[in-house]
Parts: C-alpha cells; structure tokens; sequence
C-alpha cells in the first residue's frame, strides 16, 4: 500500500485554512479525474516541434530541444540539479544532452553527470583533494531521469589547470577543474579545449 498525502482546502465561510490528511490507495489504484487534472497540470512538457524519432514499437521515442515544467524551460546543454532521492543526500547536477517523450507522454531527460568529490571512488581507496567547497568533477557518465526531477538551473564554471576560479561574489556556481573517469577511478586536468 502507498500512503499519498493530499490537501484538503476547506470551501465553506466557516472553515477557513487548509488541512492536511492523508488517503491509502492500493498499488495501481488511481486519483479521482478532479485531483489527477491538478497533478498533470504539473507534468513536464515538450515545447516545440520534434527533433526526430527513436526506438520502436513501445520503445519508440520523439526528442525535443526545449520542455517546459513549473512554469520553467529548460534547453538541451543547460546544466540543472536533479532533486535527490533523500533529504540526506546533496542534489545532483547534469548538463541536459537530451529530452524524449516515451508513447506514453513520459518525459524524459538524458544527462552529463556531475560527480561531488565525495561520491566520485578514487582507485586504491582514499579522497580526492580539492580547493574549493563549489568543485565537482565532470565526467561522460550519462544518467537518464524523469524531467519532474528537475529542481532548476544552475551555473557551472569549466576552469582549465591554469586558470583561477572566478570570484565567488562575482560568479555564483559550481567550478569544475578535472574530468572523473568512473571506469578507472581517476581524473583528469580540463584543458583549454572543448569539453563536451
């Protein structure tokens, strides 16, 4: 049984306020059609027109360059923060290389990870140094993600080893500094070229 907590809005004169309650609804059960509405009304959208085709049958995909969700648009290339799973964990942060709907309206975006240096693993066990509390590491782990996990934007400096990291007053935002190669457990200098 999942427990889903609703807002009961209270529309006599008499009872004014908002009271929490909370409803069991069995596994596959669904939202009476009033209460479903309001819960679409906050789904992602793709905004435009589609990029292209792919996959087959009930894999079969549309990508798009733009989605709309919470009044919000977001472009493939925008770096975002995922909401995390668990109030104790930090959010994680992708730069968006991909946006699909699935046959069933699902949205979908495919993501550049960002590791925190505390979850990136350092071969032979150990930490990995940095110098400033903003940093993360780029890497080419792809993630896919419901596009409802998105929280917002944000800024991501991309520094080369030979360069300081913009004034923090100046330039709010994470930094990166080095790629994390997931496979070997290491890392790499950014250099001046692209990297994307």
């Amino acid at each position: 049984m999942k427990l889903r907590k609703l807002a009961h809005i209270s529309t006599s004169k008499e009872e004014e306020g908002v009271e929490e309650m909370s409803m069991e609804l069995e596994e596959g059960e669904i939202l009476p059609p009033e209460e479903e509405e309001e819960a679409s009304q906050e789904d992602p959208k793709p905004v435009g027109k589609r990029v292209r085709f792919s996959g087959e049958g009930s894999e079969k995909k549309s990508h798009h360059k733009v989605f709309e969700f919470s009044g919000n648009r977001y472009t493939i290339e925008d770096p975002v923060l995922l909401a995390p799973e668990t109030k104790e964990q930090k959010p994680d942060i992708i730069i968006i290389k991909d946006i699909t709907q699935t046959i069933d309206g699902m949205v979908m975006v495919t993501g550049q990870l960002f590791y925190h240096p505390e979850d990136a693993k350092k071969k032979g066990g150990g930490n990995w140094q940095i110098r400033d509390t903003r940093e993360l590491f780029y890497s080419t782990h792809l993630v896919e993600v419901p596009a409802n996990c998105v929280m917002h934007k944000c800024v991501v400096h991309f520094i080369p080893a030979n360069k300081q990291p913009p004034d923090c007053r100046k330039h709010p935002g994470f930094i990166v500094r080095q790629i994390y190669d997931a496979v070997e457990q290491k890392l790499w200098k950014i250099a001046d070229k692209d990297h994307n």
